[in-house]
């Protein structure tokens, strides 16, 4: 059986180009092929999520996102429509685009979600009138919180365990991995043997440095510059880590030349 992907941190940050899970407003990962939402009860501030044409069968996560206001998630696998009510939790969710999922059937459909959900103004991309508000709480079905989901049994190694380094991969693996961020392909020309000076990182931080070793490619030269100061800093207060991160200014050294050549 052929595991779908699962939304990471990393995934997230990427798509979203913010710092923290917490400074995330926006997330679009539409069409990614991911299943396991997991990371979603991390956004705390979320406003507006956009995870259509994916996997996902169950909307537990989203009752974390308390500022959420907008969700995309039509095309789905979500099967129970109570699901729904864990997003009584947001309520500031004013959006709601649900159809194309298995639940998004049947007369009672509408109004069973308009009675669940009063808030919203706008369900499956048609504005919601107060009438329909009002035959709502009539007709529409009353649901309740659905059994929570088995938990799932761990795996000796995770999809993100097993990313590799992109600095020891060929140019074909770089951009596939870049294309599931979201980023443009790297073309030919910008591939230099200055980036193959950065050695593969081990330990628990190894994912945060990879991260990060993918984004360098997109940062200007500030804000290279910014990096390394940071850096610096952090070596000053830190003299324990020196002797390691010296292994690996030669390779920042080369990626600030490789930025400054595709500018120039």
């Amino acid at each position: 059986m052929v595991k779908m992907p699962k939304l990471s941190e990393r995934m997230v940050l990427a798509r979203s180009r913010a710092r923290s899970l917490d400074s995330v407003k926006k997330l679009n990962c539409w069409a990614t092929e991911i299943d396991d939402i997991t990371i979603i009860k991390k956004l705390n501030n979320a406003e507006i999520v956009s995870l259509s044409c994916n996997k996902i069968t169950s909307l537990e996560p989203f009752q974390h996102c308390y500022n959420l206001k907008e969700l995309y998630i039509r095309k789905n696998q979500i099967s129970n429509l109570s699901e729904i009510c864990y997003l009584q939790e947001c309520p500031n969710l004013r959006v709601l685009w649900l159809s194309d999922n298995p639940c998004a059937i049947g007369d009672l459909y509408r109004s069973t979600v308009l009675r669940t959900l009063p808030n919203l103004e706008k369900l499956d991309n048609i504005a919601i009138q107060e009438d329909e508000k009002n035959e709502a709480v009539e007709v529409g079905a009353e649901l309740s919180v659905p059994d929570p989901p088995r938990p799932q049994m761990a795996t000796s190694s995770s999809q993100e365990d097993k990313f590799e380094d992109p600095r020891t991969l060929t140019l074909d693996e770089t951009n596939k991995i870049r294309a599931e961020l979201g980023l443009k392909p790297l073309p030919v020309e910008k591939v230099s043997p200055a980036k193959q000076r950065i050695r593969p990182s081990k330990g628990r931080n190894s994912n945060l440095v990879q991260a990060v070793l993918l984004m360098l490619d997109e940062i200007d030269e500030d804000g290279l510059e910014t990096i390394g100061n940071a850096i610096k800093d952090r070596l000053e207060t830190s003299p324990d880590i020196l002797s390691t991160m010296n292994s690996v200014r030669d390779g920042i050294d080369g990626l600030q030349t490789d930025v400054l050549e595709s500018e120039s």
